[in-house]
């Protein structure tokens, strides 16, 4: 379980508020994943309807709480689908990446260079070594069932990886940015 003050020592941002009408509470947690301590970058956004709202804001809503604390606890087992899906992602999209790589035929390095960004991925196992969770955002969804996982993925390290949790299930997998415009 969490402990409770956490909550307490993130960080409230509201410098977007005047064109999003939106703050988010932020922090690092650190997580342990299949034998990984990751540090991840944990967001919690609440549209708001006015500024004096802002004052009394003191913790991500009990929804958003509940959600976190439920990936916490279960993170391991959330683990084996957002993987599939990772993978199944990757299964088509990594020739269109291969594609677009620019290497040299007359110089072995820069294939192997490709070779270990775009790696030649044959099962789920596999891809686990090729991304790192590195974000958690929670938007504040009316339902509050819905929640992205942001990774660095060896194959795209200027956009990265997200992906869109509904129910605890993977529902969308895209660079990390447009994982947040599917609706």
């Amino acid at each position: 379980m969490i402990d409770s003050t956490w909550y307490s020592q993130l960080t409230l941002e509201d410098y977007a508020y005047d064109v999003t009408e939106e703050v988010t509470f932020e922090g690092e947690y650190s997580l342990h994943i299949k034998n990984q301590q990751l540090a991840i970058h944990v967001e919690f956004i609440q549209s708001i309807a006015n500024e004096e709202e802002i004052e009394h804001l003191t913790a991500p809503s009990i929804v958003q709480q509940q959600l976190w604390e439920h990936y916490i606890e279960h993170c391991e087992s959330i683990q084996e689908p957002v993987l599939q899906a990772i993978f199944n992602h990757y299964q088509h999209i990594e020739e269109q990446y291969r594609q677009a790589w620019q290497i040299d035929p007359q110089d072995p390095a820069t294939i192997e260079e490709r070779d270990q960004s775009i790696p030649y991925i044959q099962n789920v196992n596999q891809i686990a070594d090729y991304i790192t969770l590195q974000g958690f955002l929670i938007g504040d969804s009316p339902s509050g069932d819905t929640y992205y996982l942001n990774f660095h993925c060896t194959w795209d390290t200027e956009h990265g990886l997200g992906v869109k949790m509904v129910n605890h299930q993977p529902v969308h997998v895209s660079s990390f940015y447009t994982a947040y415009d599917i609706d």
